[in-house]
């Protein structure tokens, strides 16, 4: 028995290491092929060129100079400027029963040359020997009251005339015709038309950026593509507290008058321009776990390289360490590959 199964074992022998012979010849040509097997890809050589970092922030218009009108009279609005009014520098506004405070203003300037008078003749006798430097001292306390209550009419009649203290347009009105005020009352809101700021705030991380006299631009939202040219005017230097933010402002000038206060837009402004700089387009770049990646063909090859980014423009992005001059970038097919993986361009 034991025989006739060695002599069956010996007969399947040579069809056994046959099999074996094609396995490990099918495996061969298995890692061969796969050897052989390249993904196609697209690449672009980089190559230095002008890279502009532009900043966007949305921003509202305000005037360069704006003041609220604050009345210290009281009594009777019988005429007030109409919102959008052009004015200068000193311009009555309005009439809060200014006749009387005219009045007013007279009788303190009568009291108050007549009390300047006497101090003279006072000083005049005190030198004579006349009168001693007591009567002196009472007439120009007498005089120094008297001016004190001239200006405080002098106040309150420029009040009850709303006078502009600029050149510029009524933004606002906040009182009616025939409204009676009082003391402290807001009346007017002037602003200076032909040079207005516009306000925004900046992320405390991109801060830095920004500086006096960047040139900028602004765009109202309902005209995107006719920018008014500006400049950075100021950065605040410390953040708000509650969201770290960093308010700046853009001087802008008014020539043909379409800009207003109270106008909503966004601001471009120029952060910095670096030459010869290595910029990738956004849709190259793998982002994984531990980072951002670029795949650069080298050698047939495909080579995995870690990136360092700096500021992006629509879909370039600026690469700072990890890609160079000459570079030749996979800018399609790179999430198929892994590092080593053989391509074909």
């Amino acid at each position: 028995m034991k025989t006739r199964l060695n002599r069956f074992a010996l007969a399947a022998l040579p069809f056994a290491l046959m099999a074996c012979e094609g396995q490990k010849e099918a495996e061969v040509e298995q890692v061969r092929s796969a050897d052989t097997t390249r993904v196609e890809v697209v690449t672009s050589r980089i190559q230095g060129r002008t890279f502009q970092d532009w900043g966007v922030y949305p921003a509202d218009l305000r005037g360069a100079d704006d003041a609220i009108l604050v009345s210290s009279a009281a009594g009777t609005m019988k005429s007030i400027s109409e919102v959008g009014t052009r004015v200068r520098a000193g311009q009555g506004l309005c009439d809060i029963e200014s006749d009387r405070y005219r009045a007013q203003l007279d009788a303190a300037r009568s009291s108050m040359d007549a009390t300047q008078a006497a101090m003279e003749v006072a000083r005049k006798n005190v030198e004579a020997g006349s009168l001693g430097k007591a009567a002196l001292d009472a007439a120009s306390a007498q005089f120094h009251a008297a001016k004190a209550q001239f200006l405080g009419a002098q106040k309150q009649y420029e009040d009850s005339r709303c006078q502009a203290p600029f050149s510029g347009v009524v933004a606002s009105r906040m009182v009616n015709r025939w409204q009676a005020v009082g003391p402290g009352t807001p009346t007017l809101r002037i602003v200076r038309n032909d040079r207005l700021e516009a306000t925004f705030a900046v992320p405390e991380t991109e801060s830095g950026l920004l500086k006096k006299g960047l040139d900028a631009e602004f765009h109202l939202i309902e005209s995107p593509d006719a920018p008014y040219k500006g400049t950075v005017s100021s950065v605040d230097l410390a953040a708000d507290t509650r969201n770290r933010v960093v308010s700046a402002r853009v001087v802008l000038t008014n020539k043909d008058g379409n800009l207003r206060p109270g106008l909503a837009g966004k601001v471009r402004i120029l952060r910095q321009e670096v030459r010869e700089a290595v910029v990738v387009p956004s849709w190259a770049l793998l982002r994984r776990e531990g980072g951002v990646f670029a795949m650069v063909a080298q050698d047939g090859k495909a080579q995995e390289r870690k990136l360092e980014l700096g500021p992006s423009s629509g879909d370039s992005v600026q690469v700072l360490s990890g890609l160079s001059i000459g570079d030749d970038l996979v800018v399609r097919g790179a999430f198929r590959l892994s590092d080593g993986t053989r391509i074909q361009k």
